[in-house]
């Protein structure tokens, strides 16, 4: 169900604007270029994608301002030569996508493109109607980019360090960064559980491994030269073993290795080396390099470990990200208010009850 959901959300923030259904009853017309009509069954389904993206007490009428304001914006933007081609299309649609992807990965999930077009199909009828909707939304952007860009780009400002302070204090919380090791790991997979002779095979490599931990303890061999001569992670042989950061709240660590070898690795200090241990995946010996203790992140902290980006940077990327985003919605508003002055709308539908 989460799968879902995670696509669901990546799908309702990348195409707000819903395709056009077969005609039905008028609920208004719009014409600054030609004459279009949107039905009772477009005021429905745009009431219902609002729903499910959490909207409560729904005016069908706003939900109808804001068909209006998209064909009026649209129309604006086709008068105004704005076009985008099919190629471009197709890279957005892959964008949005792979977006679906990153995010389900941060809870452990996986998403194939099978389950993106199937939910795509839950919410919009058809993957046709779904790339309909996300054509519109990138003309509506270039057009306001063509028309507002340098307003916008003039109303955003770097955020003064007062502000910087303040947003940091605020949710001085929020920057939490839990404890954390970096680790390097001499690695030997296990058979899958239905192959033939699994447990022998397992039993083999785990021996074998805990023959190449005895070594390194007397110092008949280096970590890192056993790493290139014994480790089965083709990945990290070139690199000393080096896998990254394990964090004591990754999930999805924890759900690939398992508890028991994540909190072993966390319990270790730096420079030392493990026996074997084993994980849901297989058998390592693990050497730790750094080990940081659970903190409150300063301003000149990094904002995760192994990154360059620090807390003040962060802060200031947020601050101008939504300055920008307020700017956007302030020429768009201006832009509606415009089209809406040249075109003629007509709202036929007069709500329940009246």
């Amino acid at each position: 169900m989460k799968k879902m959901l995670t696509i669901a959300a990546v799908l309702l923030a990348a195409a707000a604007l819903g395709a056009a259904s077969m005609i039905s009853q008028p609920a208004a017309t719009v014409n600054l270029i030609r004459n279009e009509v949107i039905t009772t069954d477009e005021l429905d389904q745009q009431v219902a994608r609002l729903q499910a993206a959490g909207a409560q007490d729904i005016n069908p009428l706003d939900a109808l301002q804001t068909l209006i304001n998209d064909k009026v914006f649209l129309q604006g933007a086709e008068r105004d030569g704005i076009t985008i081609s099919d190629r471009q299309l197709e890279s957005n649609y892959r964008q949005v996508f792979n977006n679906a992807v990153q995010q389900a990965a941060q809870y452990g999930q996986t998403i194939t493109e099978d389950d993106f077009r199937a939910e795509i199909i839950r919410q919009f009828g058809s993957v046709e109607a779904y790339m309909a909707a996300l054509k519109n939304q990138a003309i509506m952007q270039m057009y306001l980019t063509q028309e507002k860009g340098e307003e916008i780009q003039a109303a955003v400002t770097e955020p003064t360090e007062a502000e910087i302070s303040s947003f940091y204090r605020q949710n001085q919380q929020g920057f939490f960064q839990p404890e954390n090791v970096k680790l390097a790991h001499i690695y030997k997979e296990k058979a899958p559980a239905d192959a033939e002779d699994a447990e022998a095979v397992n039993a083999g490599k785990k021996a074998a491994l805990e023959k190449v931990s005895e070594d390194i303890k007397s110092g008949a061999i280096t970590f890192e030269a056993a790493v290139a001569t014994e480790s089965e992670d083709e990945g990290s042989r070139s690199v000393a073993g080096d896998i990254g950061w394990l964090a004591y709240n990754n999930e999805a660590a924890r759900q690939g290795w398992g508890d028991e070898f994540c909190d072993a690795v966390l319990a270790m200090q730096p420079g030392q080396v493990s026996d074997v241990l084993e994980s849901n995946m297989g058998y390592h010996i693990v050497k730790v390099s750094v080990h940081n203790p659970a903190k409150i992140l300063t301003l000149d902290d990094p904002v995760s470990p192994g990154q360059a980006m620090t807390v003040r940077e962060y802060i200031v990327q947020l601050l101008m990200s939504r300055s920008l985003q307020l700017a956007s919605a302030d020429a768009l508003q201006d832009m509606v208010t415009e089209l809406r002055n040249e075109a003629r709308i007509n709202i036929l539908y007069k709500g329940t009850g009246n």
